[in-house]
């Protein structure tokens, strides 16, 4: 059973010690024998073609419906996640939140393969240069060491990575400016491709079941994500 998984910290990425994805991929492996969950690393924009009829894998986890999903061949679970994006920007003395009024002459960093909501109008990372200056990495991660590095001037960012960086003590948190301003929040479930070994009841029959021993929570509590979660075992559908 392939897990399609690609740079989206801290849920994956190869440039963190360990994300929330193998943890859960190891967690659903101890807690079950009938299926084999292994990681497929895949480019952002391909993870459209991997989970269909004849893609290489067969489900992605914390993945939105409003990503590109829409007329493809998949069914979600349940929302587990309920995330938010916002500007980041590098502290510097006399720089307010009045730096994230306008993004006129600034360089935006973003991830080839993303989707962005930054003014209401949904677009793929490779679309905003015709709006933006920007520059397109394939990771977050570099992207915030060319911020500090001054290789570009704002870029967005999860509310659950800011979560996670803070939890692992990451000394990021004092030298970053964030927006005030929420610019787009998402539901993230665990997205089934169609005629695949796994279907969406059985996935989310395995979401119940390790809520209900206690796995989820105590997932996301070790990624300091715990106020971004909205399936609880009490709220379950």
């Amino acid at each position: 059973m392939y897990v399609a998984a690609y740079d989206y910290p801290p849920y994956f990425s190869t440039g963190l010690e360990t994300d929330v994805t193998r943890e859960l991929i190891q967690i659903l492996n101890d807690y079950q024998d009938t299926y084999d969950f292994q990681l497929q690393v895949i480019p952002p924009n391909a993870r459209y073609q991997a989970l269909s009829k004849d893609g290489c894998c067969d489900v992605i986890f914390f993945e939105s419906e409003e990503w590109g999903w829409k007329g493809k061949a998949v069914d979600a679970t349940i929302p587990i996640i309920r995330g938010r994006e916002r500007f980041i920007a590098k502290r510097i003395p006399g720089r307010t939140q009045a730096f994230f009024s306008s993004l006129d002459d600034k360089t935006v960093g973003a991830v080839k393969g993303y989707h962005y909501n930054f003014d209401g109008n949904e677009r793929t990372a490779d679309e905003l240069g015709s709006s933006y200056r920007a520059y397109l990495s394939h990771s977050a991660l570099t992207n915030l060491r060319m911020l500090m590095g001054g290789r570009i001037d704002i870029m967005p960012i999860n509310d659950e990575l800011l979560s996670a960086l803070q939890n692992a003590g990451d000394q990021y948190e004092k030298d970053l400016l964030v927006s005030d301003q929420i610019f787009d929040d998402y539901m993230l479930s665990m997205i089934v491709g169609h005629n695949k070994r796994l279907t969406r009841e059985t996935m989310q029959q395995l979401v119940r079941e390790l809520a209900r021993q206690g796995h989820i929570d105590k997932l996301l509590q070790r990624f300091n994500l715990s106020r971004f979660q909205v399936y609880r075992i009490g709220l379950r559908r």
